[in-house]
């Protein structure tokens, strides 16, 4: 009876296995769930849909993870889902051709889905926008000006030929200015060109030169528009040389000949509207510089009735006048920085 009350000791110990093999089991099963909770408080998953100012969905646009290399697009619906990396920036950045970008912060209060509208690169004139005036900005540009003459009182002193070469005055150059809360004062250097050798003994060699100073005042300035009214005064100066059309000649024919050098300044006053579409660029720090791209059209009129006109060392002196069109225009190409 004693002997049938005898536990085998084989039996003990496969039960002391089991629970050592359970209990490992368990605490495996504890370090992993310990260590998932850690990844997934780690990383976060966002989701969002993307429209316009009229709550229309916008499809295609590309939502980045800033200072990552982690992006995806938006589907048909706008809608979006990114995986944020970790140890990265919680913000995204949203792109998408024909509207502003966006950005957008991740924090504890945010709420998901995120709601991200954006607004289109045109503009339409909001009485906000008004207020979108930096107190000093400086301008550099280069520009093309185009004005019409007409020297056809000149016709019988110095040839059609030439005249006919004169009949309008176009210069590209620089212009440096500042804008001091909506008043515009600039500098602009303008120089052209004109060369002929249509005739077979004679070369018309042109060259045109302006200075013009441009006082104005930002009428309308917003976000991508600026119109802004514009006086300019203007020194034209014209340099009209005939000289033979060959590269060696005697002496005795230069001095027979006596080659035509004559210099024309003509003062002009042009008022008219500068219209520029302000065009913005992450390419330069800062976030406050931007182009533009202008056009500009205008009224001229003379300021002297007769032209001043220079021959080497000869002051001449004439009853004819250079006839000037009303009509003006000009293009430019223009970068602006804002003083903050």
């Amino acid at each position: 009876m004693i002997q049938g009350s005898k536990i085998p000791k084989r039996v003990i110990g496969s039960c002391s296995s089991r629970g050592t093999v359970f209990l490992s089991v368990v605490m495996l099963l504890l370090v992993m769930t310990a260590s998932s909770m850690k990844v997934s408080g780690q990383t976060q998953i966002v989701t969002g849909q993307i429209t316009d100012e009229n709550n229309v969905a916008i499809a295609g646009p590309s939502v980045c993870q800033v200072n990552a290399n982690n992006c995806t697009n938006a589907d048909m619906n706008g809608i979006f889902h990114l995986l944020l990396q970790p140890g990265k920036e919680m913000s995204l950045q949203i792109r998408c051709l024909g509207f502003n970008p966006e950005e957008v912060v991740i924090d504890e209060s945010t709420v998901y889905p995120l709601k991200i509208v954006l607004t289109p690169t045109y503009l339409i004139l909001e009485s906000s926008d008004q207020d979108f005036v930096p107190w000093i900005t400086f301008r550099s540009s280069l520009s093309l000006d185009a004005l019409f003459t007409d020297f056809s009182e000149f016709s019988s002193s110095i040839g059609s030929f030439n005249t006919d070469a004169m009949d309008y005055f176009a210069v590209t150059g620089p212009e440096l200015g500042v804008s001091v809360h909506r008043f515009y004062t600039g500098f602009r250097l303008g120089m052209g060109n004109g060369y002929s050798e249509e005739h077979d003994t004679l070369v018309v060699d042109l060259s045109n030169t302006s200075f013009s100073l441009n006082l104005g005042y930002d009428l309308i300035s917003s976000r991508r528009i600026r119109m802004t009214p514009l006086i300019s005064l203007k020194l034209l100066r014209i340099r009209l040389q005939n000289y033979c059309n060959e590269r060696r000649i005697p002496l005795t024919r230069y001095l027979d000949e006596r080659d035509l050098e004559l210099r024309f300044n003509q003062m002009a006053a042009v008022a008219g509207i500068n219209l520029e579409y302000l065009i913005y660029s992450d390419i330069f720090p800062g976030g406050g510089d931007y182009w533009s791209v202008g056009a500009f059209g205008g009224y001229a009129m003379k300021l002297n009735r007769t032209p001043w006109i220079y021959s080497r060392g000869n002051r001449l002196i004439t009853s004819n006048e250079i006839d000037l069109r009303h009509f003006t225009f000009g293009l430019s190409v223009s970068f602006h920085t804002n003083v903050k």
